[in-house]
């Protein structure tokens, strides 16, 4: 009697986060091994019929539970598709914007302005007094911070794209400036660097830039506007030093629950 062994494959399409199928590869999960009679050897004994059996029916029961597994994998690619598409229908992209970095007054909040506006009723020209103006990028040239992931190079003098979005199942959402980690029981959704105005400018609210941040393409002209400067430690007043140090930048991470 020899041993003969069984690969059993599944063909599993793996998604990626924007579910997009990434790959589909045919994987094997389940082997087995099952003892058969050898064909070319001298005749002889037979294999015990009940011992057989017993690996048969011990196949059946693993195929049963491959089969569960293999629906348990469908139907969490089925919510992970739902999911992304309840993203894509909950979100608001747009570019951001704010009042003019030098200016006295007008709004200290970024705002996210989608491309495509729509209008009421208005006037020609400019004749309110307040302003918005779309929001540049204003992080150091050299040292910077920032992953070249999503855009190879440094987003310096670059218009800012943004995003509003809606996280199923979850309603309270924290940014903690100067932490990379969420607290226990909440999850992390991006993480970076802080960002605000200059201290000599316009105020402005402080906001989580993520660490790999995207431009507007063609959008690289330098007109200022609103703009995004990281924040660094000032050991000269009562920050906690040595914790915080002179200078770094502060990083920040956004968490939901």
């Amino acid at each position: 009697m020899t041993w003969s062994v069984l690969h059993m494959c599944l063909l599993l399409t793996v998604y990626g986060s924007d579910g997009q199928s990434t790959s589909a590869d045919p994987r094997c999960v389940y082997t087995f091994t099952v003892p058969t009679s050898d064909c070319a050897q001298t005749p002889g004994p037979s294999v015990d019929d009940q011992l057989l059996k017993g690996y048969v029916i011990a196949l059946q029961e693993q195929f049963k539970q491959m089969v569960s597994d293999v629906r348990d994998l469908r139907e969490r690619n089925d919510k992970l598709l739902s999911d992304v598409e309840n993203l894509k229908k909950d979100s608001h992209s747009g570019v951001a914007g704010g009042a003019l970095y030098n200016v006295q007054g007008g709004g200290t909040n970024y705002q996210c302005l989608p491309r495509d506006p729509q209008w009421g009723q208005h006037t020609e020209g400019l004749t309110s007094g307040a302003y918005i103006h779309g929001a540049e990028y204003e992080m150091p040239r050299a040292n910077s911070p920032f992953l070249k992931t999503n855009f190879d190079g440094v987003p310096f003098n670059n218009d800012v794209p943004c995003a509003v979005c809606h996280v199923t199942g979850r309603q309270a959402k924290l940014m903690i400036p100067a932490r990379k980690e969420c607290p226990g029981g909440w999850t992390r959704e991006y993480h970076g660097y802080l960002t605000t105005s200059a201290d000599i400018y316009h105020p402005t609210t402080f906001e989580c830039m993520d660490e790999a941040p995207e431009v507007i393409e063609g959008m690289g002209r330098d007109s200022d506007g609103a703009l995004f400067y990281t924040v660094e430690g000032d050991c000269s007043c009562s920050l906690p030093c040595p914790n915080y140090v002179n200078g770094w930048a502060l990083t920040c991470i956004v968490c939901t629950k």
